[in-house]
């Protein structure tokens, strides 16, 4: 890649997330996804599922679905999130480029992809682009519960400088118009994101910015345990629009990342909300009406009225800030709205700010999940296992707590990936690990993350997923990736049975002779391939009309493996 700057970038992606393996432009198609489904959608997206580019992609890299901000893998995700609430659906593709220029032949390619995604198909595509059709059409089947109809986002990521090419242009207005007139989507939007926009989407997503905001009336509130500096104030509402837009001057959703509560929508307290904003007489009430926000940053200066925030999140106040951006074009200058901002120099203060100014209105209980004592248990268990560097594992219990340390995506286990990792390998259920974490969070409660457990079984099934989905991301086993989680159960099973999971000693034995397996990756291939093979027999042996593509989905294939 010629631009050196870009390069660098791609450079820290790669090393990161652990893709040094491949070739530049397959490490492209990941960089573009992470720079559009992380900024513009949710920092959840599994980049590997997104991925589809390569033989037979029908001209499309990048294909992700999402619902409620959601991004959903499986039809049992979306017949879960169906039968609790009303839908917002979300269809993005990506195609990317490494090269500087742009080609009206190859973004004509792209089009007729999309097009062909959606209607007639003509051309032969792959299993991964094939996957996504299918989970398009359970997300139509159950069209009864839109708001709206979907909308669909078109992204050309390249290395170069867009400057408005006319013919460019033509090409995409023509295939856009033609998926138009499909009626499928409420809004279609095709944007080009080139070297500069890639650059400050990076950054935007690894919330990597400042922000200057001007705040008249505010107070300092005194010393605090664990709290460098703390205001609370009135924030005149346009000043929180400043903060609250990326570089498009869209909504910037990585800055609710440690919110523990989703934006809503149409509910009773969001429709107060948005019926003072659009008062003439009542809008000047908001700052009185409203609970207000709270911002935690990792830095903050102060000079006369102006605050500039540095590394910023909104820990409480989704809600209002939605609706405000939402109704940016009808504020008056003066409106108004409370607001907390907080220089933290204990991250642990976090969630103790999350947990307290988060209880006016229902909060979903997997939210609190981490703030419990067994996972701040489970976190100090983890940095104390003395591990091969490049494998060792960490817990990340807190939003970024690692992220000025030397620990990448290839050492961090999350709430999520913790949840998939024991719920497929220790308790065998490797086709529920394909739902939405949540589910599993209440569906397992039970069974899991329960003060009488043992911790090693948390860390070796952390262990073993990890290393399972290092070895299929892109490159060779790319096609396995949808399996991981059973491959992940039978590695597992390879070390011999599971002791009981109260029994810190037996379980403390078992797993200190499976790591020893697994960070010699010479022994841990060789039983990943023996798993592999196991896997293919058992798929050769299914009778004619298997569905081999959703295998992974399939109870009785996986009770087969016993």
């Amino acid at each position: 890649m010629d631009d050196p700057i870009l390069n660098s970038y791609l450079k820290e992606f790669s090393a990161e997330f652990g893709l040094s393996g491949l070739k530049e432009s397959e490490i492209f198609e990941y960089f573009s996804a992470y720079c559009v489904m992380h900024r513009d959608f949710s920092e959840h997206t599994e980049l590997s599922d997104t991925v589809i580019a390569g033989g037979q992609d029908t001209g499309i890299d990048c294909a992700a679905i999402f619902l409620n901000d959601v991004h959903v893998t499986s039809p049992a995700q979306v017949t879960d999130i169906s039968s609790r609430q009303r839908i917002n659906a979300d269809f993005c593709f990506i195609q990317s480029k490494t090269s500087k220029s742009l080609n009206a032949a190859e973004i004509g390619s792209f089009l007729q992809g999309v097009k062909e995604f959606f209607g007639a198909r003509y051309m032969p595509a792959n299993d991964s682009v094939s996957d996504k059709r299918d989970l398009s059409d359970s997300v139509f089947a159950i069209s009864v519960k839109f708001r709206a109809k979907p909308q669909l986002h078109l992204y050309y990521c390249y290395a170069g400088n867009f400057q408005g090419d006319p013919v460019v242009t033509a090409r995409v207005q023509a295939g856009v118009n033609e998926i138009k007139a499909y009626g499928l989507f409420s809004d279609i939007s095709f944007n080009f994101i080139d070297s500069d926009k890639l650059q400050e989407r990076y950054q935007e997503v690894n919330l990597r910015i400042e922000r200057e905001i001007q705040m008249n009336e505010f107070a300092s509130l005194p010393h605090i345990t664990g709290i460098r500096q703390a205001y609370l104030g009135i924030l005149p509402c346009k000043e929180l629009v400043k903060l609250l837009s990326n570089s498009d001057d869209k909504l910037h959703k990585a800055l609710f990342n440690e919110n523990v509560r989703d934006f809503l929508s149409r509910n009773p307290v969001n429709d107060d909300i948005a019926s003072t904003i659009n008062s003439p007489d009542q809008q000047s009430r908001l700052a009185a009406l409203n609970n207000g926000i709270t911002i935690v940053a990792k830095n903050v200066s102060l000079v006369g009225k102006k605050f500039t925030l540095a590394d910023f999140q909104i820990v409480n106040g989704c809600q209002t800030s939605h609706i405000i951006f939402a109704n940016r074009e009808n504020l008056h200058d003066d409106t108004a709205v409370p607001v907390k901002i907080i220089e933290v120099e204990d991250r642990d203060i976090v969630n103790d700010i999350v947990r307290a100014t988060n209880r006016q209105t229902e909060v979903k209980d997997e939210a609190f999940v981490v703030l419990s004592d067994f996972h701040k248990k489970l976190e100090r268990f983890f940095l104390s296992i003395d591990d091969v560097p490049d494998s060792r594992v960490v817990y990340e219990r807190r939003k970024r707590q690692y992220s000025d340390t030397p620990y990448t995506v290839q050492n961090i286990v999350t709430l999520t990936s913790l949840t998939y990792s024991f719920v497929s390998c220790i308790l065998e259920e490797p086709v529920d690990a394909n739902d939405y974490y949540g589910v599993l969070l209440r569906k397992y409660e039970s069974r899991m993350y329960l003060e009488a457990h043992s911790m090693w079984p948390y860390l070796l099934s952390s262990k073993i997923l990890k290393e399972v989905e290092k070895l299929c991301t892109g490159a060779a086993r790319k096609s396995l990736w949808k399996f991981r989680f059973i491959i992940a159960m039978l590695v597992r099973r390879s070390f011999g049975p599971c002791p009981p999971l109260n029994s810190d000693g037996a379980q403390r034995k078992y797993a200190m002779e499976a790591l020893k397996v697994i960070n010699d990756s010479a022994k841990f291939l060789e039983v990943v391939k023996n798993v592999e093979k196991r896997l293919a027999d058992a798929v050769n042996q299914q009778e004619a009309g298997f569905d081999v593509r959703n295998a992974h989905q399939d109870r009785k294939f996986v009770s087969s493996l016993a």
